[in-house]
């Protein structure tokens, strides 16, 4: 213990000394919002696609994360450049300039005007700067309750996994945030990428991950293209010491698919923009109930009558079920999906608590009339037992 608080001890007067020079650790220390993206992009150096674009937005006053993720086919518009989604831009902007750091220039200046929002700080990492950062953690502990098959032989990648908890490897945990088959597919690589990211966040908490964070910096500067300073990065480590896992929010960019592209709804992305500075969005539209607490329940486990029995013990609780029914005939959740609809994280936190849920998302759509949508999966055998 005597050891790790000397290495705070060290990280937290270098941190103040050079607060002075460094814009993101003074932002941090006094308590000024800082926004950033994540781009993860792919192996082909002739055409380097962002295969993961992660937009990140810290409160050190609340010790808060908002993570946004970007639909990859989200529709873009850039004059004089016959591209139309947004993972072609960073391979149109590297073929032309031969720079990362112009290619993520210009995948940040397009967010910023999606979001509406200043990004200053950016970070690219490829395949093998990932592999390699996971590595260095001795790998990520993840649960995986699907079988998980896919192979593309063009592309020299194969993804076997059967259902069971695993400590994944760089490869392997490529392999699996990168899965991305079947009806839903977009939506469950952002539910298990943003899962992931939560797991890193954990790993690099414990203490024998700590006394390894010189070393995970080199490989970190070593394997990526940032404009954050190696200082800056110390000071990142130094917030996650005490930072808590429940105050991360995941949404992503909203909008609806038409013929293999993403279509921004920018009406409600400036709500969701809202949500991220405030905390909570103005003028949603109220609904009358009895209860703290309105939900709407959709069995999409093939399990027939679900969903009823979940009502039936939510009302015992106090919860107000307004609507129960069958998601889609055609689609099978694997896993129970909590979805904030009125910016209301804690509410659906509690949902989540009393269903044994883990996957809860935020996605603002308050003509629904509900503050939750419960999504049943078809792991609801290996929930907890609801009380």
């Amino acid at each position: 213990m005597k050891k790790y608080v000397i290495i705070f001890g060290i990280l937290f007067i270098a941190t103040v000394v050079l607060s002075f020079v460094n814009k993101l650790t003074y932002n941090i220390i006094s308590g000024r919002r800082v926004n950033g993206i994540i781009i993860g992009t792919d192996a082909v150096e002739s055409a380097v696609h962002s295969d993961t674009i992660i937009f990140l937005s810290y409160n050190p006053k609340t010790r808060f994360l908002d993570i946004i993720s970007i639909p990859r086919d989200t529709k873009i518009s850039v004059e004089g450049v016959a591209i139309r989604k947004i993972n072609q831009l960073y391979a149109y902007t590297h073929t032309k300039t031969k720079s990362h750091k112009a290619a993520a220039d210009s995948v940040r200046n397009e967010l910023q005007d999606i979001l509406g929002l200043d990004i200053p700080y950016y970070a690219q990492v490829d395949y093998d700067g990932f592999r390699n950062f996971i590595d260095i953690l001795g790998g990520v502990r993840v649960r995986i309750d699907q079988q998980m098959d896919y192979d593309d032989s063009w592309g020299n990648l194969h993804i076997h996994f059967s259902t069971g908890v695993y400590q994944l490897n760089g490869q392997k945990a490529l392999e699996y945030v990168r899965y991305r088959t079947g009806d839903r597919a977009d939506l469950d690589r952002v539910l298990r990428q943003q899962s992931f990211m939560r797991e890193v966040v954990n790993r690099l908490k414990e203490p024998n991950v700590i006394i390894g964070f010189p070393k995970i910096i080199r490989i970190l500067y070593n394997n990526i293209h940032t404009n954050v300073s190696v200082w800056d990065m110390l000071t990142i480590i130094y917030e996650l010491k005490n930072f808590n896992l429940s105050n991360i929010r995941l949404q992503s960019i909203a909008g609806s698919p038409s013929r293999g592209i993403w279509i921004p709804d920018f009406k409600a992305i400036q709500k969701t923009v809202e949500l991220v500075l405030n905390g909570h969005v103005n003028d949603l539209e109220k609904f009358p109930t009895y209860s703290n607490i309105v939900v709407e329940i959709f069995n999409a486990s093939g399990q027939p009558s679900l969903a009823g029995k979940i009502r039936r013990i939510l009302i015992k609780k106090n919860i107000d079920v307004i609507k129960i029914g069958t998601y889609d005939k055609n689609s099978k959740y694997e896993k129970t999906l909590v979805i904030d609809r009125m910016g209301q994280l804690d509410k659906a936190r509690q949902i989540a608590d009393d269903i044994g849920a883990k996957e809860i998302i935020t996605k603002i759509d308050e003509s629904r009339g509900v503050d939750v949508s419960i999504i049943l999966g078809r792991d609801w055998q290996g929930l907890n037992e609801v009380k």
